[in-house]
């Protein structure tokens, strides 16, 4: 397996005068440092408040995360850019689903076997925090992934790893008003 990165065309935005690190650095709406100016998408480097760091993300959804933002942004309508960060890729009859990002977990749950590499999940964890999953044919833990990362959830450890446990049943629900 190679994994080849790809630099971010960042030439126009440097000759402009634009600040340059890693990507064009925007806000979290999409802004650059001259606010007549906007970048979205693989070349752009924002401030993720969930992760505490700026990333540069080469994915389709982070692209159309930032074209809201940005659209919002030049509407008067300032909504930044949060979207979880996620990834997949299909290996022949094996599909790996990422959902956020693992740097800075202090923690591994496993649920299935990697051993046998053909269905497994590893959740990822920052102080008790779920903050990233990689998932091996394993699409329900993908989605409860997303959920339970965007809602900042704290898991019990034994029942992530449990495979009998239902996952919904970790997720927090809304509370229902009374009819």
């Amino acid at each position: 397996v190679v994994g080849v990165g790809v630099l971010p065309n960042v030439e126009l935005a440097r000759d402009a005068g634009l600040a340059v690190e890693n990507g064009i650095v925007v806000d979290e709406h999409g802004r650059t440092d001259d606010p007549r100016i906007f970048a979205a998408g693989d070349c752009a480097n924002h401030y993720d408040a969930r992760y505490g760091t700026r990333i540069r993300l080469e994915c389709v959804a982070n692209a159309l995360e930032h074209a809201k933002a940005i659209a919002g942004a030049i509407c008067g309508k300032q909504k930044p850019i949060s979207a979880l960060p996620w990834f997949w890729s299909d290996q022949y009859d094996l599909k790996l689903q990422i959902a956020g990002l693992s740097t800075g977990h202090d923690e591994v749950v496993l649920r299935g076997n990697p051993a046998d590499g053909r269905s497994f999940a590893c959740f990822y964890l920052a102080d008790g925090r779920l903050i990233a999953a990689d998932c091996v044919n394993r699409p329900k833990e993908f989605m409860f992934s997303k959920r339970a990362i965007t809602q900042e959830l704290s898991p019990d450890r034994a029942l992530l790893a449990d495979p009998d446990t239902p996952l919904i049943s970790l997720l927090q629900t809304p509370a229902r008003s009374a009819p």
